[in-house]
């Protein structure tokens, strides 16, 4: 049984990340459209690896995969000695497949509940390696807390741009679904001047809904849990409904 024959999905995540997203969603017969909407590059190498020298965290977060790429390209594991909290599980993968022991998890993948929940000290240092677009909704609850947090952007999000034709010759076809990973994915659709029609757009989490609600995108669902897995159960369920 393949429970999204003849549905097709746009699938708008980087390309050094989509792979995995496709894969699964044509194991279950989806026929999938790549654009990738972003782009990623690193960033402040040498201000990240004077950052670490200094051993003065007690604990790092990681709040998506690509924060552990760019950070891990330039930090040896060896050089971590404090703790390491992650927002989701394909972070938390990326990390174990490093030999990176992972103290905290929360219970919602979002970096809000993880500040929430990460159980720190007053005045214990934080750092959080992350995009050059990230939210501050995370550092304003933990300095409420009365912790020193320290940020860096280690890699850079860019729009991808697409010409008027390539534009048509995908949005010609008949698409079911959009997905988007990310509030920056959303932000580079819109920058693209692309009308939508009948398509069921589905958001991996809170954060990435809101971007689509400020610009005025209906969502048909937001992913649970905040995962391309979430994604890809919202997309299942949306057929039932």
């Amino acid at each position: 049984m393949l429970p999204l024959k003849n549905k097709t999905v746009l699938v708008t995540r980087s390309k050094e990340q989509a792979s995995d997203f496709i894969m699964m969603l044509e194991n279950i017969g989806a026929t999938t459209i790549a654009l990738p909407l972003i782009s990623t590059a690193a960033i402040n190498q040498i201000q990240l690896s004077e950052s670490i020298e200094g051993n003065k965290f007690t604990w790092i977060i990681f709040t998506s995969p690509n924060a552990v790429k760019f950070f891990f390209e330039t930090i040896s594991p060896q050089q971590i000695n404090c703790k390491i909290a992650v927002v989701g599980s394909k972070t938390e993968e990326h990390l174990e497949a490093l030999g990176i022991k992972i103290d905290l998890i929360p219970s919602q993948f979002t970096a809000k509940q993880l500040a929430s929940e990460i159980p720190v000290k007053q005045n214990e240092n934080i750092f959080i390696p992350r995009s050059n677009l990230a939210k501050n909704t995370a550092v304003e609850i933990l300095e409420k807390r009365n912790c020193s947090v320290e940020t860096l952007a280690i890699y850079e999000n860019t729009s991808i741009n697409y010409s008027k034709e390539e534009l048509e010759t995908i949005f010609k076809k008949e698409i079911d679904f959009i997905t988007f990973t990310s509030g920056s994915t959303v932000s580079s659709f819109m920058k693209l001047g692309i009308e939508l029609n009948n398509e069921k757009v589905i958001c991996i989490g809170p954060e990435t809904a809101k971007v689509a609600t400020q610009n005025n995108i209906n969502i048909a669902a937001i992913a649970k849990p905040h995962t391309i897995e979430g994604i890809i159960a919202s997309i299942k369920k949306s057929l039932t409904n």
